[in-house]
């Protein structure tokens, strides 16, 4: 089971870090607003908004009448607010939250493959689009982040089909570091360490360094993969 606590106490304490480092999540949503951007959309729901990235994508390209957002950190509201000023905005866990209008956009930027139950927040979700809207996710496949999981013996991320929706596997994208420090600042600025607790010995530190070094090098650096996947699902028609 995914802590949500642990969660949302690495995100609160990255947010002032988390629009500097976060690069793949910027490279994200620019292809999941040119996937979902070929129409007009009367109201907007975001989850997981958090420092506003995908949010002022959405301003920019999207034509909407109302928007609301939702984010397990409370502190993501002022971001939120500086870009839309008249946003809704809910501290909640999607995952228990209770959802009580329709939207013709439901749309959230890496930030769902947080769920303990990914295919029944995805049905909910679905279940509170208007006919003719759409929910469009974008997550990680199983490549992502493969050189920290194969030192951590952590699993491979896994989504279940949603039926009726198209997925796009985007190519797996590298990050280029410095050092294995440099990639292990980045995670944790960024907030995505908020798997499990975990803490280096200097011992293991070293042992972490040489294993990537002599593993994930190239031309003097490291690096770190990335593998976006998007979910774009279509509520049919009422006819």
């Amino acid at each position: 089971m995914i802590d949500k606590t642990l969660i949302k106490k690495r995100f609160s304490k990255s947010l002032s870090t988390y629009e500097d480092n976060a690069i793949i999540q910027k490279i994200m949503a620019d292809k999941l607003i040119e996937l979902i951007n070929d129409r007009e959309y009367k109201s907007v729901l975001e989850i997981g908004c958090s420092t506003g990235i995908l949010t002022r994508k959405i301003k920019e390209k999207i034509n909407y009448n109302k928007y609301s957002a939702i984010d397990i950190v409370g502190e993501a509201c002022k971001y939120v607010l500086q870009i839309i000023n008249d946003a809704e905005f809910t501290e909640e866990d999607i995952e228990t939250a209770e959802i009580n209008e329709n939207y013709d956009l439901i749309i959230s930027n890496a930030c769902m493959q947080w769920c303990n139950d990914f295919e029944k927040t995805m049905q909910k979700l679905i279940s509170r689009l208007n006919y003719g809207g759409v929910l469009a996710v974008s997550v990680f496949a199983k490549e992502n982040m493969k050189e920290i999981k194969s030192f951590f013996n952590l699993p491979q991320s896994q989504h279940p089909t949603i039926s009726g929706a198209k997925v796009y596997e985007q190519e797996p994208i590298k990050i280029y570091f410095e050092s294995p420090i440099s990639v292990l600042n980045h995670i944790k600025l960024t907030g995505v360490n908020a798997i499990k607790p975990y803490k280096f010995t200097k011992t293991k530190l070293k042992e972490f360094e040489e294993y990537y070094k002599t593993n994930y090098s190239e031309n003097g650096k490291v690096y770190l993969t990335y593998a976006p996947k998007y979910i774009i699902y279509v509520k049919p028609e009422r006819y």
